[in-house]
């Protein structure tokens, strides 16, 4: 055989040689479920496992499970290697519950690998355990901390596990089982203690239990992080307003009033409360009483509108029945105003009756008319015929002034008066008045 032949046997060798070795190239490492099951083991490896891995990576559990199974039935790391791709195998396709029995074993079998980990993590989150699944990945993250997707993993599951206790927390508040609450609360914050949503769970778990500054210390807490999403941060000045700390509310709300005009609402509502912080007892309990009294209303117009205390009176009605009072100043006051009526027989003024819907529309009607001076009622108010015209008109036109609503009862609440009369005075060209 001359040399030209003898090379060209040689090069066809070597070009077949080439192409066996091009068919089954290793696979680049994988830094997401799942894994090569044979990582973190040392070999030899039955190949059996190489085609179970390569069917896994194709997305063919079945037939990946039929290789695992055939290696299985060996000994040392192949077996080992098997049984992990194997769970691999059954999560792919969609039964992670049939998974963990198989991961109970693995798992007490030696220390596991980081593709155990992910695998047997896969499982029990997709089984609906997420919590579960974050602790066997954070495990995975400790034995393989450069890979990114793992780790990217392990935070997602955090998430839905935290989220996930502060929704039992919560229920169990609702419940009344505050000491189970709490228990769910603190695995959270020790899953992850920089969360503002788990945070502001824990807070509202505390609300609900009647705690109020530890509510609030949680709420402080979650602000104290910083970019907060609006929805956390609307959260947070809810809580800090059910919980009382309206100076924490408005400082909240008023920012966000900036960001979006939908949240003016509840940045007046806020500034409102943190005033009435402020106020006498008396006229704080009138504000927020279910059933308003009319004098109750008129010690609430008395705090509010400083100006009806040197307003000029025209008429001359006399409140019989309030003038013994200890608030007769406020009720004899807004009688001889015009603000509340006095029966013209019995010159009665019904102090401790409720405030109708009416009676407060045209409080606030009438009060509009006294303070508007000469630049003139509210926009809302121009046109109208007066509220002394009957009771549904004057309901009417408080309705559209954004005073009061048409609807909600015969009778006005304080927390509804309240609220219409600081929007009374958001529309006149008046300050706010000197406080009493």
């Amino acid at each position: 055989m001359n040399d030209r032949r003898v090379f060209g046997l040689l090069g066809a060798l070597l070009v077949l040689g080439a192409g066996r070795c091009a068919s089954a190239p290793p696979t680049p490492p994988r830094d997401a479920f799942p894994l090569d099951p044979r990582e973190g083991l040392s070999g030899p490896f039955d190949d059996a496992i190489d085609a179970g891995w390569r069917a896994l990576l194709s997305g063919d559990g079945a037939r990946a499970a039929k290789e695992f199974e055939a290696a299985g039935k060996g000994t040392g790391s192949s077996s080992r290697a098997a049984a992990i791709g194997a769970i691999e195998a059954l999560v792919v396709e969609g039964h992670p519950d049939r998974a963990l029995p198989r991961c109970g074993m693995a798992l007490k079998d030696g220390e596991p690998s980081a593709s155990l980990l992910t695998a047997c993590g896969e499982a029990q989150a997709r089984s609906g355990d997420p919590a579960g699944g974050y602790v066997l990945y954070e495990r995975a993250v400790a034995l393989s901390p450069g890979q990114k997707g793992i780790a990217f993993r392990s935070a997602q599951l955090r998430g839905e596990a935290t989220e996930g206790a502060v929704a039992r927390a919560e229920r169990d508040a609702a419940d009344g089982r505050f000491a189970e609450a709490r228990a769910e609360v603190a695995q959270a914050l020790a899953w992850d203690p920089r969360s503002a949503k788990t945070l502001l769970g824990a807070a509202r778990v505390e609300c609900a239990a009647g705690e109020r500054e530890r509510a609030l210390q949680y709420v402080r807490e979650a602000l104290a992080l910083g970019a907060l999403e609006i929805p956390d941060r609307e959260q947070a000045g809810e809580i800090a307003l059910e919980a009382g700390d309206y100076a924490l509310a408005v400082s909240v709300f008023d920012p966000l009033a900036e960001e979006d005009p939908r949240f003016g609402e509840m940045a007046a509502q806020a500034r409102l409360a943190f005033r009435m912080s402020n106020w006498p007892e008396a006229e704080r309990q009138a504000a927020r009483s279910k059933r308003l009294t009319r004098a109750g209303a008129a010690a609430i117009v008395w705090w509010m509108f400083p100006e009806v205390w040197d307003a000029r009176v025209t008429a001359s009605a006399v409140a019989a029945d309030a003038l013994e009072r200890r608030d007769s100043r406020a009720m004899t006051r807004a009688v001889a105003l015009g603000l509340l009526d006095v029966d013209p027989d019995t010159h009665r003024a019904r102090p401790d009756s409720p405030l109708t819907r009416a009676a407060a529309a045209q409080m606030m009607l009438r009060l509009a008319g006294l303070l508007s001076g000469p630049a003139g009622g509210p926009p809302c108010l121009q046109g109208s015929p007066g509220p002394w015209r009957g009771a549904a008109d004057s309901i009417r036109l408080a309705a559209r002034c954004g005073l009061l609503s048409e609807s909600g009862g015969s009778f006005v609440s304080g927390p509804e008066l309240t609220r219409g009369l600081d929007r009374l005075r958001s529309l006149l060209p008046t300050g706010e008045g000197k406080k009493p």
